[in-house]
Formats: structure tokens, C-alpha cells, sequence
């Protein structure tokens, strides 16, 4: 058989020029480990001899570029679905996988957007109208107009009394058999402590204050980088510009219950005390939504004073027109103050 096997008969073969029993002649000789070391030396002296087809690379490449850009829908679907050594199941559990890590993907986004709704109840006004309050610890909150209060919905009174405010509410505060803190946050940089006390916190764009009708609280702030905090007493009246600078004085009895929240009952009723008519129009753009063009500084800075029922914001519109002897005058959202 080994004289049957030489190297032009090896070379016919990879030329695809060997018969069948040639083929199978060389099938055995290569079951030698001698044989099969000299058949791949006269391989590699043949592929020398006789240099295969060389793939003009950048043209193919060229080619297959555009052939992407005519059909850019092409799927993978066309390509054969078997490859050695992947299984279907393998194929599966990695499809599987990949649906896992979306699905808990979209369930942390939705965590992070909706961390708030999901934590917090939140009770909110619209222009002109209030809102009273039961809290879980027994405390009592009356929101003012456009305003928003959250509130723990798991653990209130018992690993926390924390609560958000933004606009304005008047808190009545419950004190707890363990004297844990009541604790009212702001976005506006300050938050008040306390234990068992009733108080108005306000915090709107324009500035910031807080009234202390009774008992304790400590006022928390940060001027500039600088953390600070002051002690207030009853009748305090603690009054914070943009800024965070602070400013304290002392108020009438008659002063302590804001204009908005009457405690013997549920009527609408306004307190001004010593209000200036630019304070005002700031009451009713930030409680009923206006716009307010007061005509002249000198006006601005006339003063309100006297307690009176309105039910509504035309009510208080009229009320403050007869009040201070001058022109109202209403179109839509927008309010015109001047002199007659």
C-alpha cells in the first residue's frame, strides 16, 4: 500500500483529483503516525506550490457596507439557528435572563420616580380653597390655600413625626408619651423641632416665617454654609428673606392665629394687622392665583387693618376696596389696584 501512496498521488488528492479507492487508500496509510507527519509536510510544500484564492478583503468589506444600508432590517433570523456547542435551552435561559434583568430594571426606575408616592401620603389645596387635618398622632394641621403637606405613610408617630411642607399651615401639635419631636422639613433650607405646641409655618418663594402661638419650638436653618438654629417663645415671630437672613420680633395675642385659620370655627374670616397692600396682593397671587398691578409704590405701602368674612376672593376684593377707599378692579386672573 505504501507504494501505492507517494507524494504525486498525495498532491492529485488535494487537488480534489483522487478517485474513491485513492481516497480510501489514503484514508488508511494516514492511520500511521509517521504517515500523517509526512502528509502534512507535502500539504504545506502543495499549498506553497499552489497559493489559494486571496479575498479582496476591502472590496468584500466595501460591498457588505452597502449591502447593510439597502436592507437595514435584516434579522437574525436568517442566519442558521444551530451553532456547535449552543443549545436551545441554553438559548432560552439566556432569553429569559435578559426579560429578568429588564423587568427589574424598569421596576428600579420606577422605584426612583415614584419613591415619593410610594413613601409619602400627600394632601395638597388648590387656589382659595383650606384644608384640615388629622394626623396619625392625634396632632391637627389646617393647610392653607395651594399649599402641600407629606406625610409618612408607614411608622407616623411611632418611628417618626416628620412631615414636608410647602405654602403655608398652622399646626397643632400632640405631645407623645415617649416626647419623640415633631419635626416640620421645608424646601427652603429650614425646618422647626418641636415637642408639644401649637405654630404656623410658612415657606413660599418670597420668603419664609414662622409664628409661635404656644409652647416650644426650635428653628433650624442654614445662612449661606453656616448651620444655625434659634429657640423661640409664644407670641414669636421669626421671618426668613430668600436668603435665609433672619429677623425676629414679637406679636399682638390678636396676631398669633394667621388671617386664614379661624380656631372657634370654620368661617372664612381676614385678620390684617398693620398689613401693608403690597403684603396683600402677595396673599392673593401666591392663595387665589392673581396677578396684582398695584398702580404706585405710595399705595403699596398703605396699610390694612381690621378683621372681616369673606367667603370668596371677590368677597375680599370688595372688602379691601371699601376698606382702604380705592379702585379694584378684576378681569380674569388679573388685578388692577389704584386710586379713585
Amino acid at each position: 500500500m505504501e507504494s501505492e501512496i507517494n507524494k504525486d498521488l498525495i498532491f492529485n488528492h488535494f487537488a480534489r483529483k483522487s478517485s474513491p479507492l485513492q481516497r480510501e487508500l489514503i484514508t488508511h496509510w494516514l492511520r500511521e503516525k509517521a504517515n500523517e507527519e509526512q502528509y502534512y509536510e507535502w500539504l504545506e510544500e502543495w499549498e506553497n506550490r499552489n497559493p489559494q484564492y486571496l479575498a479582496q478583503s476591502e472590496l468584500t468589506l466595501h460591498r457588505y457596507t452597502i449591502f447593510l444600508e439597502e436592507n437595514p432590517h435584516v434579522e437574525e433570523a436568517n442566519t442558521p439557528t444551530n451553532t456547535p456547542g449552543q443549545s436551545v435551552s441554553n438559548r432560552w435561559n439566556r432569553g429569559q435572563w435578559l426579560v429578568a434583568a429588564s423587568t427589574l430594571l424598569l421596576l428600579t426606575i420606577g422605584l426612583i420616580l415614584f419613591r415619593n408616592q410610594i413613601l409619602y401620603q400627600t394632601y395638597e389645596t388648590a387656589l382659595g380653597e383650606t384644608r384640615s387635618l388629622n394626623l396619625p398622632d392625634g396632632s391637627v394641621v389646617r393647610l392653607n390655600a395651594n399649599s402641600s403637606l407629606r406625610v409618612p405613610r408607614w411608622g407616623f408617630g411611632h418611628k417618626t413625626r416628620e412631615v414636608f411642607l410647602t405654602g403655608e399651615a398652622n399646626f397643632s401639635v400632640t405631645h407623645s408619651p415617649d416626647s419623640q419631636k415633631f419635626i416640620v422639613k421645608t424646601a427652603k433650607n429650614f425646618e422647626v423641632v418641636v415637642l408639644g405646641t401649637e405654630f404656623t409655618v410658612f415657606a413660599r418663594k418670597r420668603r419664609a416665617k414662622v409664628v409661635l402661638n404656644k409652647g416650644k419650638v426650635q428653628l433650624q436653618y442654614q445662612e449661606g454654609r453656616t448651620e444655625k438654629q434659634v429657640t423661640m417663645k409664644p407670641g414669636d415671630l421669626v421671618t426668613l428673606d430668600p436668603q435665609n437672613h433672619l429677623a425676629l420680633k414679637t406679636l399682638k395675642q390678636s396676631q398669633l392665629h394667621p388671617a386664614w385659620v379661624n380656631p372657634a370655627s370654620e368661617e372664612k374670616r381676614f385678620v390684617f394687622e398693620e398689613a401693608t397692600l403690597e403684603e396683600v396682593a402677595y396673599l392673593l397671587e401666591e392663595n387665589y392665583g392673581l396677578q396684582v398691578d398695584i398702580t404706585d409704590k405710595e399705595l403699596a405701602g398703605r396699610v390694612l387693618m381690621g378683621s372681616f368674612r369673606a367667603d370668596n376672593v371677590d368677597q375680599l376684593l370688595l372688602s379691601i376696596s371699601e376698606l382702604l377707599d380705592i379702585n379694584v378692579i378684576r378681569q380674569g386672573n388679573h388685578v388692577q389696584i389704584r386710586d379713585k
